[in-house]
């Protein structure tokens, strides 16, 4: 029995050590330049994007004479190329840029020489608000991932796997930071882009699961995810020597940890995927001798 006492405190905070785990190593850029190893990093990146702030340096022969000059992108995203042609490189990467801004040179002075090289990337702000420790402003560039900027943010009460960026243009996305945690999927961990708002949301359902399953820990569940999905697809599954027909489960009420109800599910509970509550414990036993 002393094996389902279980600390819901402990376990809120263990939830929130694993996250700032998986985002620690992402560190927001609070600097006011983007170092020159990250310069390297963007113009040898085939999806940097090109971003208002961009500087670049163009330089060229016309005709014998050598012209040079910076190229700024500023918010409208058209940049003029000398006198030869203007170009919308809002979508556009650096790669594509380099490639039309060199063809437009080449094709009217043929031999030029021309070369397009980046001198600094953006660096730009976002804003952080919703269920953290305090709304924030935070400085980035365009390959920072949304985890770098959330390092430090998350309250017990932060989710994970519901957060908002709203565009400079007014879209809205919802990003789970789970999904690129647990399975690598970067979709849910998106580039950020001049102008975002991050709105972290209040979680829903967190509940830990110990005892003999493969990754014993406290997890954030979807809607309609219950016992069966925490056990299967969390936990991954039972170990060797569970008791898979002794499964305790302690329930507590307001958050106390004093005063949980603990039950043994029926196997028709577990087979009927036993719905869990905030802050459920599940506890699954060894086999006895």
């Amino acid at each position: 029995m002393n094996d389902m006492k279980f600390s819901i405190k402990k376990s809120a905070v263990l939830f929130l050590f694993t996250t700032l785990v998986f985002i620690g190593p992402l560190r927001a850029q609070e600097s006011d330049a983007i170092p020159n190893t990250q310069v390297q990093l963007a113009i040898s990146s085939p999806s940097y994007p090109v971003t208002s702030g961009d500087v670049y340096s163009l330089t060229y022969a016309a005709g014998g004479t050598p012209v040079s000059y910076l190229i700024t992108v500023d918010s409208s995203y058209r940049i003029r190329i000398s006198n030869l042609g203007i170009i919308n490189v809002a979508g556009k990467t650096y790669r594509q840029l380099k490639q039309d801004a060199e063809t437009i040179v080449s094709n009217n002075y043929p031999l030029s020489g021309v070369q397009l090289v980046m001198l600094k990337p953006s660096v730009f702000t976002v804003y952080i608000k919703g269920e953290v420790s305090r709304a924030v402003e935070r400085t980035t560039w365009a390959m920072g991932r949304l985890s770098s900027l959330l390092n430090g943010t998350f309250s017990v009460y932060s989710s994970t796997r519901n957060i908002t960026v709203t565009s400079a243009d007014g879209q809205i996305k919802t990003y789970d930071l789970f999904k690129a945690q647990r399975f690598g999927d970067l979709s849910q961990d998106p580039y950020l882009r001049p102008g975002d708002v991050i709105t972290v949301n209040h979680l829903d359902r967190i509940v830990s699961v110990f005892g003999e399953v493969e990754r014993p820990d406290s997890y954030e569940l979807l809607p309609g995810e219950n016992l069966r999905e925490l056990i299967r697809d969390y936990a991954h599954g039972y170990t060797s020597r569970a008791d898979t027909g002794r499964i305790g489960l302690t329930r507590y009420a307001e958050n106390n940890e004093d005063t949980g109800d603990t039950i043994y599910l029926t196997q028709e509970e577990i087979n009927a995927n036993y719905p869990l509550q905030h802050f459920d414990a599940v506890y699954v036993p060894s086999k006895l001798p």
